[in-house]
């Protein structure tokens, strides 16, 4: 499953037109309360369009997922779409799966950009940028195995305690 973005402007048109013109084969409601945000999804499950290019030959299934979340009085109101090669008629396994797919974000892509600044990296050549990305996994993983739930508590704990961190490496 993937979610499909304007990057995508003629997949993403027919995914509309089938999301506005077609009836859903399933739909899943879920209501959450969270850190001061109310969020409502409503997740709507729809057959491939018919007309899209034959590069998108696997799509079974178009998922769209609307959002409205209120937090200290502001809302919103968003929509987005998602392509799935899985032919299930049932709404729930998508809303699930998409919701998996943002704690992944969260936890890995999200302290990647913010908390090891990947994306302002200078590194750009040759394989730099796949070894740096390998490195800071791995220093991820290091600091969750170790039950850190915040790498960067984990970077300022080791940084002022560097023979603890070496004790975790065998030579």
């Amino acid at each position: 499953m993937i979610q499909v973005k304007a990057n995508q402007p003629n997949l993403l048109q027919s995914i509309k037109e089938t999301v506005s013109t077609q009836p859903s084969i399933s739909t899943f409601f879920s209501d959450e309360r969270s850190r001061g945000r109310q969020e409502k999804r409503i997740t709507n499950i729809f057959p491939a369009p018919s007309n899209i290019s034959e590069d998108w030959s696997g799509i079974k299934r178009v998922i769209h997922v609307e959002r409205l979340t209120s937090k200290n009085g502001e809302s919103s109101h968003t929509h987005h779409y998602y392509i799935s090669s899985l032919c299930s008629n049932e709404a729930q396994i998508f809303a699930k799966g998409i919701r998996g797919h943002w704690s992944i974000e969260n936890r890995l892509h999200w302290v990647k950009d913010v908390i090891q600044h990947e994306d302002s990296s200078g590194i750009s050549k040759g394989n730099g940028v796949e070894t740096l990305s390998i490195l800071k996994n791995l220093a991820i993983n290091l600091c969750r195995g170790l039950g850190f739930d915040s790498i960067k508590e984990a970077g300022i704990h080791f940084s002022s305690n560097v023979k603890e961190l070496l004790l975790h490496f065998r030579t």
